[in-house]
This record gives C-alpha cells, structure tokens and sequence, in this order.
C-alpha cells in the first residue's frame, strides 16, 4: 500500500512539474522607454534571457533538471516587479519643484552654442505581415514560411506559420540585426540582418543550420 502511495505521489509530483514548464508565459516589454528608460532596457534584457534559456531547452532536450524552468519563472516575476515599480514612479513621483526667487545678480553670458549631437540611429520598422524562404536543416530542399510582427521600441512578437506547425514568436532587433524565437513544439531560432529589401541570415533548430531570406508581403 504504501508503496503505491509513493508511486503515485512521484507521478502527480512530476505530472505538476511539466504543467509548470507548459504554462510558462513569455514576458513582454509593458514599460514605456520614453518615461523609464533604464527599467524598459531591463525589461528588454529579460526577453532576451528568457528567450536564449528557451534555446538551451531545447539544445538540451529539457534535460536541465527543472533549473531552466525555474529560472524562467524567476524572469516572469522580475519582468512583472519591473512593471509595478514604473506604475509606482508614475504614481509618486517627485512634486513639481518650487519657483526660486528673482535673483538680483545680472545673467551670466550664455556660452558658446555647442554643436548637436549626432542623430540615434532609428530602429528598423518590422511590423507586418513577412514571407520567410527557408532552406531544410535535415535533409534537401526549402519550404515557405510567414510570421507577422508586432514591434514595440525594438522588442518584436508576433506568430509563426510553418509547413508542419504554428505558434507564437518573439525577439530583439539591434541595430541592424535581428533575432526571433518561434514558441512551437520545434523550437526555431532565426538570426540574420535587417536590409533595405528585407531580411537574411542563418536559423537553426537542433545545432543544425540553414540560410533563409525574408520579405514584407502586404
């Protein structure tokens, strides 16, 4: 009896752990940039935590002893800390500060105007509808797949449609590259450069590698 017992415990116990990975939920940049710049770039930062902890599940066959899980979970938490901290700062913020008295001293003389400062690069615009041609990992041949982007600062997410499965995707643009992560039973991962007339680069799937070109189709 008290075998079948523990039996019985060690599968509810290993049944809840699986269901704890499944339902593990990408996290997303809710910050605004413009109001909170450093807490939005540490929310970014989590993504792409999140993300590169989801491609070593899979390189490692979610034989992580449940730590990768966990530290997924532990982002999840961060990234929402992250959010209620913004919401505080919005919430009391520092008064406006009182108006100094006139001063009697004359102005000093207004320095020289220095020149402006170089223009921030702008970050490439993805948002659309993207049709992806792909070369095979695993054996001979090439197959079309599309995604469509939703891009906020320089965080994208969006869905994935394959020949042999669909789901959701996400990733970071820098500068002029690009990297994505499809949420799907085979985890793809695509890498590759932003160019006028559209995208390129390598992905992967099981430490295999293939090239593939993308462009806008709406």
């Amino acid at each position: 009896m008290n075998r079948r017992i523990l039996i019985l415990a060690a599968v509810v116990v290993s049944v809840a752990a699986t269901s704890s990975f499944a339902v593990a939920q990408t996290p997303t940049v809710t910050i605004d940039p413009q109001s909170h710049g450093n807490l939005a770039a540490a929310q970014e930062s989590i993504v792409v935590a999140f993300i590169r902890i989801s491609d070593a599940q899979q390189a490692n066959d979610d034989h992580l002893g449940g730590h990768a899980g966990r530290a997924k979970e532990l982002l999840n938490q961060a990234n929402q800390e992250l959010s209620l901290a913004a919401a505080f700062a919005d919430q009391n913020g520092p008064a406006n500060p009182t108006s100094a008295p006139p001063s009697s001293t004359p102005p000093a003389s207004a320095p020289p105007a220095s020149a402006p400062p170089p223009a921030q690069q702008t970050t490439p615009d993805l948002s659309g509808k993207w049709t992806i041609y792909a070369y095979n990992t695993n054996h001979p041949g090439s197959s079309l797949k599309t995604i469509q982007v939703v891009q906020q600062g320089n965080i994208i997410s969006g869905t994935f449609r394959g020949p042999n499965q669909h789901g959701k995707m996400q990733g970071l643009i820098t500068g002029n590259h690009v990297e994505f992560s499809t949420d799907t039973h085979e985890i793809l991962t695509f890498r590759g450069e932003i160019t006028p007339t559209g995208m390129s680069g390598l992905y992967g799937f099981n430490g295999q590698h293939a090239p593939w070109t993308a462009e806008r189709t709406n």
